[in-house]
C-alpha cells in the first residue's frame, strides 16, 4: 500500500468511534445553579457496574485477577465505573480526532487489557475482541497514528494551541467526575394503610404518598430506575409506579397473594411469589403477561436473583427450605433445607453464598452456592431475625428483628456478633443506599423508617411512613 499511514489513522479513527459509541450511554449530564449544564457519569452505569463487575468474577479463572475485582473494585465500584468512563471518553475522543494519540492509545490499552483479562474466559470470541484491540492500541502507540488526519499533526507546528489544548482537556475530565447520583428516593409500603411512602434520601423528606392495592408488601425496581413494582397481597396484583413522576401508571394480575418480588438478569422477566399457591409467578415485562408458573415450597416469603444471574432463590416459610429456580431451564433445580421459618435473603457479590434468616429459629444461615448445601447456622442472639443486607466487600452483614426490634451486625465470615442498633419494635425489611453508606429499616409498631449510617453504627434520623410498614427498595431515579 503507498500510504500505510493513512490506513493507520483509518483504524485510529474506526476505534476511537467505537469507544465513543461505547461510553454513550455512560455519560450524563447535571446542572449547576439550575442553568449551567456540565457532563457527568451515568446513575445508571454507577448503579449496573458492580453487578456486572460481580460476574466478571464470579467464574474468572484468573485467581490473583479475580480476588483484584473482589476485594478492591467491588467494594470501590463507583469510583471505578467513574474512572472507566473518564478513561473511555480521552480514548474515543482522542483517537477519533488524532489528539494527544499516545496518551489515548496508553490509556486504550491499559483499559483493553484489563477487559480481557476480566471476561476472556466467557468465549472465544471475548479473547479474539480483546486481542484485537490490545494490538491496535500498541500500533496507535508506537506510530503516532495521530499525526495523519488528526490533529496532533497540526498541532506539533503550533506548540502554544497544543498547551491550550491540554489544559481544556484537563478541565473536561475535571467536569467528568460526577455526583454519586440523579436522586435516591425510597419506596415504603404499608400494608395496612394500602399506600406506598416516598422517601427523598438526601433529605429525608416524605414526597409523597401513593394509594395502591390493598395489603401492599414486597416491593423492586427496574434497573434503570424508572420503574417501581409493588405487589398487593389481598388485591392478587401489582400496582407499577413511575419513580420519577410519582404515579401509578399500571396494574398487573400476579397470580394469589403476591409478595417477593425479583427481576432477572436482563430485566425482561419479573419472578412474583404467591404465598398461598406455593408458587412463583413469571411475568413479562414488556407485554404484561404471565408467561410461566413455577411451584415451589409451602407458603414461599421472598426471592432474590444471584449477581451472576443464574439463580432465583425463593425462601419458604412452612416447609423450611430454599428452592432455587434456575433461570435459564425456568424450573426448580434444588431444594435446601434450612433451619425453621427462613425469610429474607441476600447473596454475596460473587454469588458463591447465599446468606437466610430464619426467624422461628432465630439463626442465619450461610448455603455454599458451589456444594448448594448449608455450610454454617449460627444465632444472632436476637428475636425473629427477618432480613439480611450485606456490606458492599461482603465482611459485614446487617440482620433485621422483629421481636428484638433491632439490627445486629455479624461479622459475615464468622456470624459473630460485632454490634447491635437499637430501632424499635418490628424492625422488618432493609435496603442499602448503592454506596453502602446508609441502611433503611421499616419498623413496623413504630410506623416510621430507621436511618442508619453503616460506618458509626448508629441510627442517624426516622422518616414517618404510613401503618405497618413493610417492604422498603432503595431507587436511584433518572
Amino acid at each position: 500500500m503507498n500510504h500505510p499511514d493513512r490506513a493507520v489513522a483509518l483504524l485510529r479513527v474506526v476505534v476511537g468511534a467505537w469507544f465513543i459509541k461505547a461510553v454513550w450511554t455512560k455519560v450524563s449530564y447535571g446542572v449547576v445553579a439550575g442553568v449551567i449544564p456540565y457532563p457527568m457519569v451515568s446513575p445508571r452505569f454507577i448503579a449496573f457496574h458492580p453487578k456486572r463487575v460481580a460476574e466478571f468474577a464470579a467464574g474468572n479463572p484468573i485467581g490473583w485477577y479475580r480476588d483484584f475485582l473482589q476485594t478492591t473494585v467491588l467494594p470501590h465500584a463507583e469510583l471505578f465505573a467513574t474512572l472507566q468512563t473518564i478513561g473511555e471518553v480521552v480514548v474515543g475522543v482522542g483517537l477519533l480526532l488524532g489528539v494527544m494519540t499516545r496518551l489515548a492509545a496508553a490509556v486504550g490499552l491499559f483499559l483493553a487489557l484489563n477487559f480481557g483479562l476480566a471476561n476472556q474466559w466467557m468465549s472465544f470470541g471475548q479473547q479474539g475482541f480483546h486481542l484485537l484491540l490490545v494490538v491496535s492500541m500498541a500500533i496507535f502507540l508506537v506510530t503516532g497514528a495521530g499525526r495523519v488526519w488528526g490533529l496532533d499533526g497540526w498541532l506539533l507546528a503550533r506548540t502554544k494551541r497544543l498547551r491550550i489544548l491540554r489544559w481544556l482537556a484537563a478541565l473536561l475530565l475535571v467536569a467528568m467526575v460526577p455526583e454519586a447520583h440523579a436522586e435516591l428516593r425510597v419506596f415504603v409500603t404499608n400494608e395496612k394503610s394500602d399506600d406506598v411512602t416516598v422517601i427523598q434520601a438526601d433529605t429525608g423528606t416524605v414526597l409523597k404518598t401513593l394509594a395502591v392495592g390493598q395489603r401492599p408488601r414486597g416491593v423492586t425496581a427496574s434497573a434503570d430506575g424508572k420503574r417501581v413494582y409493588v405487589a398487593n397481597s389481598n388485591s392478587d396484583s401489582l400496582s407499577i409506579i413511575d419513580a420519577a413522576g410519582l404515579t401509578v401508571i399500571g396494574t398487573l394480575p400476579a397470580g394469589r397473594d403476591p409478595e417477593g418480588l425479583t427481576f432477572n438478569r436482563d430485566g425482561t422477566l419479573l419472578y412474583v411469589v404467591n404465598e398461598n399457591d406455593s408458587a412463583v409467578t413469571v411475568i413479562d415485562v414488556a407485554s404484561s403477561k404471565n408467561v410461566k408458573k413455577i411451584e415451589v415450597g409451602t407458603e414461599p416469603e421472598t426471592a432474590v436473583l444471584s449477581p451472576d444471574g443464574r439463580w432465583v432463590a425463593v425462601s419458604n416459610e412452612t416447609s423450611n427450605d430454599i428452592h432455587l429456580i434456575d433461570t435459564a431451564a425456568q424450573a426448580v433445580a434444588k431444594k435446601i433445607s434450612v433451619p425453621k421459618n427462613p425469610r429474607g435473603m441476600r447473596f454475596t457479590a460473587d454469588s458463591r453464598r447465599l446468606f437466610v434468616a430464619s426467624e422461628q429459629a432465630h439463626v442465619v444461615s450461610i448455603v455454599n452456592m458451589d456444594t448448594l448445601s448449608v455450610e454454617k447456622s449460627a444465632p444472632t442472639g436476637g428475636s425473629r431475625p427477618v432480613d439480611v443486607a450485606l456490606s458492599r466487600d461482603g465482611k459485614r452483614a446487617w440482620v433485621s428483628h422483629g421481636g428484638s426490634g433491632d439490627i445486629r451486625v455479624l461479622d459475615a465470615s464468622t456470624l459473630d456478633v460485632l454490634a447491635t442498633i437499637a430501632v424499635g419494635p418490628r424492625a422488618w425489611w432493609t435496603a442499602l443506599t448503592p454506596d453502602g453508606s446508609r441502611l433503611y429499616v421499616t419498623v413496623g409498631r413504630a410506623g416510621d423508617v430507621a436511618v442508619i449510617d453503616t460506618a458509626a453504627g448508629k441510627v442517624v434520623g426516622r422518616v414517618p411512613a404510613g401503618t405497618l410498614p413493610w417492604g422498603i427498595v432503595v431507587v436511584d431515579v433518572p
